[in-house]
């Protein structure tokens, strides 16, 4: 059995993902969860960085969301959206360049941005899951370090 490459990455920057998270960090928007996370790029391993063309590094970090809709019989699906953000700390904004990753059972968008050590970063994410509605707005701010 032949394993393609990046379902395999997929699958690994899902499951690190998740294991970064210490609690769940999502949002409710009418029937759309959204979920988020920001992380050391060191983090992912190097063969998932290459697939995706993610840079590793000290000071260099990965912003993840995903969006699922809420179905009527209680199922949720994942959710394509138009997703636009930046990232700013006391003294610089960053527009973030997301890209869209469509795995069976599964869609995501990441986005890199540069921090320093213990750097509180701000997020200002605008997700629109539906282009006959106004974007949804998801602000956090999260704390990073680099990985010595």
């Amino acid at each position: 059995m032949t394993i393609n490459p990046m379902k395999y990455a997929a699958l690994l920057l899902l499951l690190l993902a998740s294991n970064l998270a210490t609690a769940e960090q999502k949002k409710t928007f009418a029937n759309y969860d959204v979920h988020y996370i920001a992380f050391n790029s060191t983090v992912v391993p190097p063969e998932v960085a290459k697939a995706y063309g993610i840079t590793r590094g000290n000071n260099r970090g990965v912003v993840n969301i995903s969006i699922r809709r809420q179905n009527s019989d209680g199922s949720d699906s994942p959710q394509r959206a138009i997703i636009k953000g930046s990232s700013t700390d006391l003294i610089h904004r960053v527009e973030l360049e997301f890209q869209e990753v469509i795995e069976q059972g599964a869609i995501y968008y990441l986005a890199e941005f540069r921090y320093d050590d213990k750097d509180m970063r701000h997020f200002d994410i605008r997700v629109q899951p539906n282009a006959n509605i106004a974007p949804y707005r998801l602000k956090f701010s999260q704390t990073l370090y680099n990985d010595d």
